[in-house]
């Protein structure tokens, strides 16, 4: 039961014990006989009674479970609002999201560690296949003080790009790029009165359009000539580059989790402390206030606690979809009925647009696509479209369906998108540079565009700072005759 229909029923208990003893009394004439100042203390008595009921359903309701919430938050542990689920209000929501965000946190650490235990295996690997590497017999070629290929060695003869008859006497510039020729001969010189090698690596372009990557050791027989050892490096660049995407990785997700670390610590913080205001406006004044004041400020907090549940919705997608726990559920839905369920959940948290024009196909078809994934899509574009815009423009939706295909059409005329912020529109926590002034969390398009990715659709922002922002999004879905779903 929502806490709103909670307090009607106390509120009308309330009534009944104030209004019913006294046409009770009026009725049967005892204030004819009872003394005043003995109908004076009942009065008194009933009204502190009536007071204290009411101060002790705010604390249970809501002042103790917000005080376990924060609890839980400040001890980064889930026990505390574990009993919290069990109740079915807006608080027992709270506590099992709460309980999801945790869970979640818990296998994004456990997925970053299996990465780190990953990177470490790999590294392992790199240097066993390097020892191997180095136990290989290599390619050896022997060069003249002219720079005349003069004789070679291959354990393997594929390694060679050219067939031995057609560099074996040749100059090496006759048979090497310009940059690698000037490479050999930068070597040579460095030799020059030194009784040491010198390495460096180059690249190749094969024959057969491939590329390998080599690395040559030139060193002086002291002979008057110079033996120059080629060893082929191809694999090991590629797994320096592999292990180098996943250092890169690595760090993206340490990033992420520090950020998404901060945002939920400064994004819950604000709600909790408005709620918190609120609950204490009310315990301080709900004898004084009248019904409407006490139930705008009731309403003020679940316009918190559903901002607060969005939130913890985006923070739980991000993070499933970091840890690849995002899986689709088609199910069977009409789209008229789709899209009214996700007006009402924006309305729920203030973030409808106020000038909404809304233009949908009339269609009693059932689709079959996931319904929440498209929801999430959905949610945001419209919340962005209400925030970002003047209450007096309208924000314009069409949706329609053709050819199996869901399209959405959501045009508003906001302050737009820099041309500088568009490239960055679908990274995590990136917020555009004129968006300072509006509350947000910069995941709400990075969810729209991995939602559309899942989904194998396609989206198109087209965007002009100060003018509007239109978005289109085309998801494909698998019609359902409605004779077939009854």
């Amino acid at each position: 039961m929502k806490i709103q229909y909670k307090f009607l029923i106390v509120f009308l208990v309330t009534f009944a014990i104030t209004i019913i003893p006294n046409i009770f009394l009026v009725r049967s004439d005892v204030l004819a006989w009872l003394p005043f100042s003995i109908w004076s203390f009942l009065s008194i008595a009933r009204f502190i009674l009536l007071i204290g009921l009411f101060m002790l359903v705010i604390h249970y309701w809501i002042i103790k479970p917000l005080k376990q919430i924060a609890f839980a938050l400040s001890l980064n542990d889930p026990a505390p609002v574990e009993a919290l689920s069990t109740r079915r209000d807006e608080i027992g929501k709270i506590g099992i999201l709460l309980q999801r965000f945790f869970s979640q946190r818990e296998a994004l650490d456990q997925v970053m560690k299996e990465k780190s235990q990953a990177l470490e295996s790999v590294a392992v690997s790199e240097t066993k296949a390097r020892a191997l590497l180095n136990a290989i017999p290599d390619l050896m070629f022997r060069i003249s003080s002219a720079g005349i290929i003069t004789d070679y060695h291959a354990p393997d003869p594929s390694e060679l790009f050219l067939p031995p008859e057609k560099f074996l006497g040749k100059r090496i510039e006759e048979m090497m790029p310009t940059n690698v020729v000037s490479a050999y001969y930068q070597a040579i010189l460095d030799l020059t009165g030194l009784a040491k090698s010198k390495i460096f690596e180059y690249t190749m372009h094969m024959p057969d359009g491939s590329e390998r990557a080599y690395e040559a050791m030139v060193a002086s027989t002291g002979i008057g000539d110079y033996l120059i050892i080629v060893r082929n490096i191809t694999i090991r660049k590629e797994a320096e580059l592999e292990i180098s995407r996943m250092l890169s990785k690595q760090r993206e997700l340490i990033q992420l989790k520090s950020q998404f670390i901060s945002l939920v610590s400064h994004e819950f913080r604000t709600p909790l402390a408005a709620i918190s205001s609120n609950i204490q406006l009310l315990s301080r004044y709900q004898q004084k206030w009248p019904a409407e004041k006490k139930a705008e400020v009731l309403k003020r907090i679940q316009e918190v606690i559903m901002k607060m549940i969005n939130l913890l919705e985006e923070v739980t997608l991000i993070s499933k979809d970091q840890s690849g726990a995002i899986s689709l559920n088609p199910e069977e839905f009409k789209v008229n009925e789709f899209v009214e369920e996700v007006i009402e959940s924006l309305q729920q948290s203030s973030e409808l647009p106020v000038n909404l024009e809304l233009k949908m196909d009339q269609t009693e078809e059932y689709i079959c696509s996931d319904r929440e994934l498209l929801r999430q899509i959905l949610f945001h574009l419209l919340s962005n479209a209400g925030k970002f815009s003047p209450q007096e423009k309208p924000v314009r939706v069409s949706i329609s369906m053709k050819n199996e295909t869901i399209e959405m059409t959501i045009e508003d005329h906001g302050i737009g998108i820099p041309e500088n912020d568009v490239e960055h529109l679908f990274q995590p926590f990136h917020r555009g540079s004129n968006s300072a002034e509006f509350p947000g969390t910069g995941l709400g398009m990075t969810i729209v565009k991995r939602c559309v990715d899942l989904l194998k659709g396609s989206i198109r922002v087209n965007s002009r700072e100060n003018e509007g922002t239109t978005v289109e999004v085309r998801i494909p879905t698998s019609k359902v005759k409605t004779t077939d779903h009854e």
